[in-house]
């Protein structure tokens, strides 16, 4: 059913039905009680964290790769990543005129390690109650919606 070309109705959103306001509402209270932990914890926000996730995945990658792969905001991207290589958690490396490349440090690996055991914790709390099998199944619903993201982008613009 297509949404834009229906007849004008009652509209009004459905909150405890509406997936895309679901999903936004659970990632803003875990990032934000994340960042909080993290900070109060290890003195870095939810953004370095997942900055040293990604860069301890893919060593010597960029911060526009970063950012595009995980949809997160240029500027907050570049003070957190000032702020992990001032504190030698992240080592950098020119590769031309306006790209650098990062990877976690030893230094990093540690704090890395710290937050992961965390982030392993938070998510068996937030998973709670699920069975294996709907664990299963909720990794692939979201990664579904993750693939029918270019779709989502494209309404209204065609």
């Amino acid at each position: 059913m297509n949404f834009l070309k229906r007849e004008s109705q009652a509209m009004q959103l459905d909150l405890d039905h509406y997936v895309p306001g679901l999903l936004l509402w659970l990632s803003n209270k875990v990032a934000s009680s994340a960042s909080a932990l993290y900070h109060d914890k290890f003195g870095v926000g939810v953004t370095e964290w997942r900055l040293l996730a990604y860069f301890k995945i893919y060593p010597w990658s960029t911060a526009s790769t970063a950012c595009e792969l995980m949809g997160l905001d240029k500027g907050a991207v570049s003070r957190s990543l000032s702020t992990l290589a001032a504190e030698g958690y992240l080592e950098s490396r020119p590769q031309g005129l306006r790209r650098i490349e990062y990877r976690v440090t030893r230094k990093g690996n540690i704090l890395h390690d710290k937050i992961y055991k965390f982030a392993m914790a938070r998510e068996e709390a937030l998973l709670e109650g699920m069975t294996a099998q709907e664990k299963q199944t909720l990794v692939k619903l979201l990664r579904h919606m993750l693939d029918n993201l270019e779709k989502v982008q494209r309404v209204g613009n065609e």
